[in-house]
């Protein structure tokens, strides 16, 4: 039997394809909740067959690979994580907190502070190489942002709502609005304006636009959070019982973008000062015999 990720959530890999589930729980509560015998959540689904509150910890526990945030840098731990077994189809899943998105090795508050520091109004003039650079040892690579930043921005942009990335965009907006206010969707339609110097192509811009809205929207309606988009995260999925702001972490849109060259070009002689003549096809007429 092959086990998947319920990644925050469960999560059951048939060949390549995975259907992960919510679990709108953090670490620490998971670790207390993990109980063999209890369910992982009434109104859970099982994500093969569909049955509800059918989903049981086992009681079991598997090492999960993740990254998280520490002073000075990044730590790569060996995350304990719960098994579950769903009662009606006996297919058993992997439980991920709510800080580890499935699929990914950094966790959500290492993402959310790598996209929320390149897009602040004191750092826009650093490039995507000196954002990871100033969260320490063992920060990701300057494409791992490129690409977060990439799928954010689409997902923000409501283009990634018929791929499994989770709800509709506008149905998430419209239940923050109804369950938390703070004048949502007044400020969801507000202009992002980002710097110039970030982005050379409308797509890109379209994208860094998408996520500065999604992060300053996070912020807003918790402000008093460590990391503002992972609380927003944590309390859709307990509305939704799905991820919510899914996205790829390399998302096909535009290539990293390097500056432009410098005006200023060293000259160099030509590598053929006189044009060679032609040759092909001309007439030298008859050959003497040998």
């Amino acid at each position: 039997m092959r086990h998947g990720c319920l990644g925050t959530r469960a999560s059951w890999r048939t060949g390549k394809r995975a259907i992960p589930v919510s679990v709108p729980i953090a670490y620490d509560a998971l670790k207390a909740a993990a109980v063999k015998g209890k369910t992982v959540g009434e109104r859970m689904a099982c994500p093969l067959c569909g049955a509800v509150g059918a989903l049981v910890f086992t009681g079991r526990w598997w090492a999960r690979g993740s990254r998280w945030p520490e002073r000075g840098g990044i730590e790569d731990r060996q995350t304990p994580v719960p098994e579950c077994i769903c009662t009606a189809c006996r297919k058993r899943f992997r439980v991920l907190p709510v800080e580890i998105a499935p699929y990914k090795s950094y966790t959500r508050p290492v993402i959310e502070t790598a996209c929320a520091a390149y897009l602040t109004a004191q750092q826009q003039g650093r490039s995507l190489r000196q954002t990871v650079r100033a969260i320490g040892t063992g920060h990701p690579d300057s494409s791992c942002l490129h690409g977060w930043l990439g799928g954010l921005g689409a997902r923000a942009l409501g283009r990634l709502d018929r791929h499994g990335q989770g709800p509709p965009v506008a149905a998430l907006i419209a239940e923050s609005a109804q369950g938390l206010g703070h004048g949502l969707l007044s400020r969801w339609s507000r202009a992002y304006p980002v710097a110039p110097s970030q982005y050379r192509s409308l797509a890109r811009r379209e994208r860094l636009e998408a996520c500065a809205r999604l992060f300053d929207t996070a912020n807003r309606l918790f402000p008093h959070a460590a990391y503002p988009f992972t609380a927003w995260e944590q309390w859709l999925e307990s509305r939704f019982d799905v991820t919510a702001w899914g996205f790829p972490a390399r998302f096909p849109c535009t290539a990293i973008q390097q500056p432009a060259p410098p005006k200023a070009a060293v000259p160099c002689a030509p590598s053929r000062p006189q044009g060679s003549r032609r040759t092909k096809g001309k007439a030298h007429g008859a050959r003497g015999p040998p």
